[in-house]
């Protein structure tokens, strides 16, 4: 068994129908009711993906709406959380037309504007349609980082939620108006270091929330590179160390990283434990082939496979983390 924790139904969220949808709202339209969308449509934008993962043995995807598409920073609370509802019941639909291959990862309708009580409810209301986790921004600001750490109090209904619900969040950046950071080639990663240290610097966080757990795209970030120097700033801050907060099972991190030396030097940093299968299969970069390798930079399998890695390491990372760390994914995983 593969199970892929992350991957987005990119082509699904670019449907004309849905992008039309959003830019109705965002120039003040309002429409009256969500697209309608057909389950042949929605097959449709599956098949490249389904192709791929098939082409890659990958047995199973936790599948997410386009992360771009969050946009948090836009529109008004009330309109986010439509479109929030609208990306979500188009995962769920996807899902149930494909049994067997997919489980849903929701998108939260975040807002600078929005109570955390508001996003809070949209989990527990997801999580009853089955989703086994949610993408939740650290930023929300479209790369401008203008809000307090996510970690603080204003959060807590969310982070009771998560808990009470047994739900990771997954820390996953969004658009970015920042000209500095493109989304995909900073702003990404930027939420990833930054969601990461945060974690560390929050003291109270997983003493309040010691079930809490999170899910650190893109191999952590700057993680597997650097854990040495956050290992010494949480010695000189008195923050929690990586090891801790990775140790204590808070915190967990994927495999999309897209070279064999990187990928290896994850391993070496973090404990398998605490590492799952991800590849973004068809994500971020549709198409684009290494010219070492002759092969999608995606494919991150073939960086696991060539791995040093016992079977017993790679079978923790392929699908027994996914299954304990995501529990209400038993549903959709086949046994």
């Amino acid at each position: 068994m593969i199970i892929d924790s992350h991957q987005h139904f990119v082509r699904l969220a670019r449907h004309p129908e849905v992008e039309g949808f959003r830019q109705s709202q965002l120039s003040g339209k309002n429409p009256d009711g969500l697209p309608s969308i057909s389950d042949a449509d929605v097959r449709k934008s599956l098949e490249q993906v389904i192709s791929l993962m098939d082409s890659r043995a990958i047995d199973v995807a936790f599948a997410s709406p386009r992360a771009k598409a969050m946009a948090t920073h836009e529109g008004t609370a009330e309109q986010n959380a439509i479109w929030a509802d609208l990306n979500n019941g188009l995962i769920l639909r996807a899902c149930q037309l494909n049994p067997g291959r997919f489980a849903p990862v929701g998108m939260l309708g975040q807002h600078p504007s929005c109570p955390s009580e508001h996003v809070a409810k949209q989990i527990e209301r997801w999580a009853k349609e089955g989703f086994v986790a949610f993408n939740f921004d650290p930023d929300g600001t479209g790369g401008r980082w203008q809000n307090p750490p996510f970690t603080g109090q204003h959060n807590y209904p969310v982070f009771e939620a998560a808990q009470a619900l047994d739900v990771p969040l997954v820390l996953h950046g969004s658009e970015s108006i920042n000209k500095n950071f493109p989304h995909t080639a900073v702003q990404y990663l930027v939420a990833d270091i930054t969601g990461f240290v945060q974690l560390m610097m929050a003291g109270d966080l997983f003493r309040d929330f010691p079930r809490l757990r999170f899910l650190i795209p893109h191999g952590g970030g700057a993680l597997p590179c650097q854990i040495g120097r956050w290992r010494a700033i949480a010695k000189y801050n008195s923050w929690a160390s990586p090891d801790e907060i990775l140790g204590n099972g808070n915190v967990f991190v994927d495999t999309c990283i897209y070279n064999r030396l990187n990928m290896q030097m994850l391993f070496d940093a973090v404990p398998l434990d605490n590492i799952l299968f991800g590849s973004e299969c068809d994500g971020a970069f549709p198409g684009v082939v290494n010219d070492e390798t002759h092969d999608h930079y995606d494919n991150t399998r073939r960086y696991v496979d060539d791995s040093n890695l016992s079977a017993a390491g790679k079978d923790r990372i392929y699908a027994a983390n996914a299954r304990r760390v995501y529990p209400r994914a038993a549903r959709w995983v086949p046994a």
